[in-house]
C-alpha cells in the first residue's frame, strides 16, 4: 500500500515496484498534470525512510535537462513519498528487453547529456547510488533522463555512479551488458573512441565531468558507406578506361574525317574515388584526459595499406590482440623508407607506451596537427629501438592532432622474413 500522500495527488495507475519503492502514475490536481509518485509503505523501517527522503532531497537541489525533476518529498505517518515529473514511463531497460536499444544517431547526445546531469548532481554534493538501465527513462520524443532517486544505495561514492552509468550506456547502445565484444564491434558505425570512453569510465578512470566532455568530443558516428573495396575500385577504374577508349575512338574518327581532334585530360584515380575527411574533435577535454580516437595504417611507398583489417587492435584496450606489418623477404630499408600507423589523439599525452612491439624494431615518432602524405613533413619527435615487452617514449607537449609511429627497420623472423608486430598503443597523461 502507498504511504498517505496529500489529497492533491490523485492516484491513477499502479505501475509496480522498484525494489522496496511502490510507483504510481498520478495526477497533480492543483496543476492538472501527470506526475510519478514513488513511496515507501508501513513495512519500511524508520532508517530507510530517512535515507529515502535525504537522497531525494539532495537530488532535488540540482536542475538539469537530463535529470527527472522532483516536485516534492516528505516523510509521513507510515511511510515516505516523492513526487517527480512523469517522463512517459519507458526506460532503457524496457527498450532493451523489447529488443530496441538506443538508436546510434541518438546515443551520443543523450549519453553526454546524462553524463552532464550526473556531473551536476555530483557538483551539488549528491550521489545517486543505484544507477542501472531502469533508472534512465527514454523515448524518441524526449531526451533521456536520470531518475529513480531514493533507491537503497549500492554505493556512496561518485566513482560508483560513473562506473554504473557507463555500464548502462553500453547496454543501451548494444542491447547487451558489458563483458562481450566492444560496442564498435557490435553496432555498425560506432567509433572506437566510444569503446575507449566507456571502458575508461567503467574502470574508474573518469569523473562524471570527464565523461561528459569525452562523449561530447567523440567523433560523430559514421553513416553507412558504399562499398569501396578493391574490387569496386577496380570496376570503377575499368569503367573509366572504357570511357577513355570510347572517347579516343571518337577522336580518331574525327581526325580521319578531317574534323578537330578532341583532347581529353586523363582523370586520376584520386579524383574518381571519393574520400572522406574525419570530423573535427573538440579540444576542450579536461586536463589529464587523453583518448585515442582512431588509427590507420600509413604506407605511402607501397600499395597504400598494411594489414588495415586488424589495425584497430592497436587501440582496443586488449593486449592479447595485435597489429602486424606485412612480411618482407628483404630488409625494409632496401625496399622503402618505412611503414607505419597514424593515431588521432584528443588531449595532451605525456608518454606513449608501445606494448608488445617486436624487439629490435627501429622506429620514429612524429606529430602533425593534420595527417600529411609525406612522412618527412611530420614533426620529428623521437627515434628508438624497441626493447623486450614494452617501450615507453616521453612526449613533448602537443595538444590533440595525429601521432605517427613510423617503422624504419623490422626484425628478422625465424623463417628469414622481416616483420614487426605491436599489441597496443597507449597514450597516457
Amino acid at each position: 500500500m502507498p504511504a498517505a500522500i496529500p489529497d492533491r495527488y490523485a492516484l491513477e495507475v499502479r505501475l509496480g515496484r522498484d525494489g522496496d519503492i511502490e510507483e504510481w502514475l498520478a495526477t497533480d490536481t492543483s496543476l492538472d498534470r501527470p506526475v510519478l509518485i514513488r513511496s515507501l509503505g508501513p513495512e519500511s523501517s524508520v532508517e530507510r525512510r530517512k535515507q529515502f527522503v535525504a537522497s531525494v532531497t539532495a537530488a532535488a537541489k540540482t536542475t538539469h535537462s537530463h535529470l527527472a525533476r522532483i516536485f516534492a518529498v516528505s516523510e509521513v505517518e507510515g511511510g515516505a513519498y516523492a513526487v517527480s515529473e512523469w517522463t512517459g514511463g519507458a526506460t532503457v531497460a524496457d527498450r532493451v528487453a523489447a529488443g530496441q536499444p538506443v538508436e546510434l544517431a541518438d546515443f551520443l547526445p543523450n549519453a553526454s547529456g546524462l553524463a552532464g546531469a550526473l556531473s551536476a548532481l555530483h557538483s551539488g554534493g549528491a550521489v545517486h547510488g543505484r544507477i542501472d538501465t531502469s533508472a534512465i527513462s527514454y523515448s524518441g520524443a524526449h531526451p533521456a533522463k536520470l531518475g529513480a532517486f531514493g533507491r537503497e544505495p549500492g554505493w556512496t561514492d561518485p566513482e560508483g555512479d560513473v562506473r554504473a552509468l557507463c555500464a548502462g550506456l553500453e547496454t543501451a547502445l548494444t542491447g547487451s551488458p558489458p563483458g562481450g565484444p566492444p560496442p564498435s564491434e557490435r553496432v555498425d558505425g560506432v567509433p572506437r573512441a566510444v569503446d575507449t570512453i566507456l571502458r575508461s569510465g567503467q574502470s574508474g578512470q573518469l569523473s562524471a565531468d570527464d565523461l561528459e566532455k569525452a562523449l561530447r568530443a567523440a567523433p560523430t558516428p559514421r553513416a553507412p558507406t558504399s562499398d569501396t573495396s578493391p574490387t569496386s575500385r577496380r570496376l570503377l577504374i575499368t569503367a573509366l578506361g572504357l570511357v577513355l577508349v570510347a572517347v579516343a575512338l571518337v577522336a580518331v574518327g574525327a581526325f580521319l574525317s578531317g574534323g578537330t581532334v578532341l583532347v581529353v585530360p586523363t582523370p586520376t584515380t584520386e579524383a574518381a574515388i571519393p574520400t572522406t575527411t574525419p570530423p573535427d574533435v573538440s579540444t576542450t577535454l579536461p586536463t589529464g584526459l587523453v583518448i585515442a580516437l582512431e588509427v590507420s595504417t600509413v604506407d605511402p611507398f607501397g600499395e597504400g595499406g598494411e594489414n588495415d583489417q586488424i589495425v584497430g587492435n592497436l587501440i582496443d584496450g586488449d593486449p592479447s590482440t595485435e597489429w602486424r606489418t606485412e612480411r618482407y623477404l628483404d630488409p625494409l630499408p632496401l625496399l622503402k623508407p618505412g611503414v607505419g600507423v597514424s593515431v588521432r589523439v584528443a588531449g595532451r599525452p605525456a608518454r606513449l607506451r608501445l606494448i608488445g612491439l617486436s624487439e629490435g624494431t627501429v622506429f620514429d615518432l612524429r606529430w602533425a596537427d593534420q595527417p600529411k602524405p609525406d612522412p618527412e613533413d611530420w614533426e620529428h619527435i623521437a627515434g628508438a629501438t624497441a626493447s623486450p615487452g614494452s617501450t615507453t617514449v616521453g612526449l613533448p607537449s602537443r595538444s590533440d592532432g595525429y601521432w605517427l609511429i613510423w617503422l624504419t627497420d623490422l626484425p628478422q623472423r625465424a623463417d628469414g622474413t622481416f616483420q614487426a608486430a605491436i599489441a597496443e598503443l597507449r597514450f597516457e597523461p
